[in-house]
């Protein structure tokens, strides 16, 4: 049986040598193939440079005239205002006043000038002058911070521990926060003030909504009533505690009495506790009637400070706002370059067509 050992020995080193030899070769290929990939991008980037550099000329005078072309757009092109007004959500209308701006501007988009007009009270005139509608959050990254941290609080604990701030952002849709900035672009001044009611108007219309603020206000109300009829019998009960210990001041012999504990500690009198629990239900009073005022609008005005417009000379690319100068010459250079590159694979192919 010993002589057998030595040569298990052997094949165990020869399988450990093949397998090392593997997870080398392994290495060697991914390596390679990461390697490859950053080459073959250098390569991509050469040809790009290459290929400006040939057509620069091209390229340069396509930039040129779209620089051009914007500069007389901006001078010719009727003047567009932008208006805007911070609005806080009491309820959760955000999809439906999303829904109904992306409404309005569909009507704008077919022209439909008509009923854009019936359906925001204004004249045939002003209906036309109206470019766009738009709705985005006034929130900056630390105020999602603060409203994320708040939603942890309200749910589960285990459920909390499995969602991070970036997959509460990914789960949450713009319209959903509370403070909301309303954005009117038309052709015409002033337009912001006729608007903006009508637009609220036509959210705080929804029956949902109504009957949604109509129960919240029946509730608070009966709060309300609840604690004022507390604080009288609260009253009422202090006003005895009172003569009693009147009664006991002018006739120290007489046997009424009023359960006082000999501490001596002033908390522990019924008096002082009936005052704190009246302190609590005050408060109480003053949270509810913010309350009742919160609810009192489903929508309402934070700020409005552009009324007359502004001129907005800018145009959107990649959700970036640009001037009417380098949006156009980044258009026309784009359309040259991928002109251009595409001529050169036609080019290109054309080589292959005898092989057919």
């Amino acid at each position: 049986m010993n002589k057998n050992l030595p040569e298990t020995n052997t094949s165990e080193e020869v399988d450990l040598g093949q397998l090392f030899t593997l997870i080398g070769s392994l290495f060697t290929k991914f390596f390679n193939f990461i390697g490859s990939i950053f080459t073959k991008l250098f390569y991509l980037f050469v040809a790009i440079v290459f290929f400006i550099k040939k057509n620069i000329l091209i390229l340069a005078g396509a930039a040129v005239l779209g620089f051009g072309f914007g500069m007389f757009k901006q001078k010719t092109s009727t003047p567009v205002y932008s208006s805007n007004a911070v609005i806080k959500q009491n309820y959760d209308t955000g999809e439906s006043l999303y829904n109904l701006l992306n409404y309005y501007n569909d009507l704008i988009m077919d022209q439909d000038f008509q009923s854009l007009s019936a359906a925001l009270n204004v004249t045939l005139e002003e209906a036309r002058n109206m470019v766009s509608f738009q709705m985005e959050s006034v929130l900056n990254e630390n105020q999602k911070l603060k409203v994320y941290d708040e939603y942890k609080k309200e749910i589960d604990s285990t459920l909390a521990d499995n969602i991070d701030f970036e997959k509460f952002l990914e789960n949450s849709y713009d319209y959903d926060y509370a403070y909301q900035r309303l954005t009117v672009s038309a052709t015409q001044k002033s337009l912001l003030k006729k608007v903006l009611p009508e637009i609220i108007k036509n959210i705080e219309s929804i029956e949902f909504f109504k009957n949604e603020q109509q129960k919240d206000l029946a509730e608070l109300q009966y709060q309300e009533r609840v604690i004022k009829e507390s604080l009288k019998e609260s009253d009422s009960l202090q006003k005895v505690y009172q003569r009693v210990l009147e009664r006991m001041n002018e006739n120290p012999n007489s046997q009424t009495s009023i359960l006082i504990d000999n501490t001596g500690d002033k908390s522990s009198t019924k008096e002082y506790e009936l005052f704190s629990e009246d302190i609590k239900l005050r408060r109480e009073l003053v949270s509810i009637q913010r309350k009742k005022d919160d609810v009192k609008k489903i929508v309402e005005v934070i700020s409005s400070q552009q009324d007359e417009g502004i001129i907005s000379n800018t145009k959107s690319l990649f959700n970036k706002k640009l001037g009417y100068k380098s949006y156009y010459g980044i258009i026309l250079f784009a359309l040259a370059f991928f002109a251009l590159l595409g001529l050169r694979f036609i080019k290109y192919m054309d080589q292959f067509k005898d092989k057919i």
